[in-house]
């Protein structure tokens, strides 16, 4: 009887040091999903200027095709006080649906017009890229119908540049993210607008539930058969999030809820935190650890990737308040770097690393930006135009949405500790 006592004592105190050593993790949530304590630098990022864009404009999206960057779309404010005295005529209010490529060993040469994309003007649209031509859907603006479906294909046939229409989204979004696996394109997430708010949770009508949160596919092989709909995310419905393919796999990280209200209080739209991977074979989501800070509005980019692993992310916004995926708010968490304080936005550069699951950082940007176009090419990323709130960049000034086209050179930050 002794004994018995004796070694169920002993089991006792194994698993209270077992629970001791394991109370860190548990205090900030399962060790996959809770946030990191510490950011450590993954990549370096040397940042430079380079030709301006013909006007300001936030919120457009392109790719590159054929070694040249372009980009559709976008909307500009029509320019602070100071943005028109630094640079008058630069900052014409109103929605785009302008196109502009830059060849990228020709940069000294400046962007060229494109064709005009034939559905209306507007923000918000997103791109992918499959072969040598880049696809566009959806977008928002401030006339009806307010948020589109529709989408139009770019391409090259007998040297010219030429729009083709596309089959429609099931309906209408804005700031989905698109990802491209062979021939196919996945689209997730979104929001609706009507002129007053965007909506996350259901559509404008509140018909279509957790818009934010569903996933769709298109094979560009059989255009015919149009949209169809995967297994949807169980985490936040979400836009301005981003959205990367890697070796099969889609990862969605951050975003923004709709206007969030609570037994009649507004929360207004908050930060999602939560972020998920999708396996395209399976069908399954499975989710990943929470950001580190509670920042995002993501540029959802044609691509994000470095080196098939790192998932860039810069700049952005953070909400005073986080929307779980069990629907309840907490405050923000964790500090957000900022280049001028009273810009409201930030330069922060997160980074994933999808071999080891963890959050890091790279050089911050050198204005606050938030949803600037972001692509990835090669050892080069791209940050076109988005909204700075004003700033000053190698000595010239750059308006609350910038003429602004920034080139950062990435290299690992130390290759001997990333293997």
């Amino acid at each position: 009887m002794i004994n018995h006592i004796n070694q169920w004592m002993k089991r006792g105190r194994d698993f209270l040091i077992l629970l001791i050593i394991a109370l860190p993790a548990l205090a900030q949530g399962s060790s996959e999903t809770g946030p990191q304590q510490t950011l450590e630098p993954l990549l370096k990022i040397e940042w430079e200027t380079g030709p301006n864009l013909p006007q300001g404009f936030q919120d457009s999206d392109g790719g590159v095709l054929d070694g040249s960057l372009i980009t559709v779309g976008g909307f500009c404010s029509g320019g602070l006080e100071k943005d028109n005295e630094e640079k008058p005529g630069k900052y014409p209010r109103g929605f785009l649906k302008k196109g502009w490529i830059l060849n990228l060993s020709e940069q000294d040469r400046g962007w060229k017009q494109l064709p005009d994309l034939p559905g209306a003007a507007r923000q918000g649209l997103s791109c992918a890229k499959v072969g040598e031509a880049l696809y566009f859907w959806g977008g928002f603006s401030y006339t009806e119908p307010y948020c589109y479906a529709d989408g139009w294909r770019l391409l090259k046939r007998e040297g010219d540049w030429v729009w083709e229409e596309l089959p429609s989204l099931p309906w209408p979004v804005t700031t989905i993210a698109m990802s491209t696996i062979g021939s196919k394109i996945y689209a997730f997430g979104g929001a609706d607008y009507n002129a007053e708010a965007f909506f996350t949770e259901t559509d404008r009508s509140g018909d279509l539930k957790r818009l934010g949160a569903r996933l769709l596919v298109l094979d560009t092989e059989d255009l015919e058969g149009g949209w169809r709909e995967l297994s949807e995310c169980p985490g936040t419905p979400r836009w301005v999030h981003a959205m990367a393919n890697i070796d099969g796999s889609l990862y969605v990280i951050g975003g923004a809820s709709g206007n969030v209200v609570i037994d009649g209080t507004s929360f207004g739209y908050c930060t999602i935190v939560d972020n998920w991977r999708y396996d395209t074979e399976t069908d399954q989501w499975m989710r990943l650890r929470d950001l580190p800070v509670s920042s995002g509005n993501f540029p959802r980019g044609t691509n994000l990737v470095f080196e098939d692993r790192y998932i860039l992310l810069p700049g952005g916004h953070q909400y005073t308040y986080v929307l779980r995926p069990d629907g309840t708010v907490d405050d923000k968490y964790g500090s957000a770097s900022q280049a001028r304080p009273e810009s409201g936005l930030h330069n922060d550069c997160f980074v994933y690393d999808t071999q080891t699951e963890l959050f890091g950082t790279a050089d911050p940007l050198p204005i606050d930006n938030n949803l600037p176009m972001t692509v990835v090419h090669g050892d080069d990323v791209f940050l076109l135009g988005g909204e700075t709130g004003g700033g000053v960049v190698d000595g010239e000034y750059y308006g609350h949405h910038p003429d602004l086209f920034l080139r950062g050179r990435i290299q690992k930050a130390n290759s001997e500790n990333l293997q």
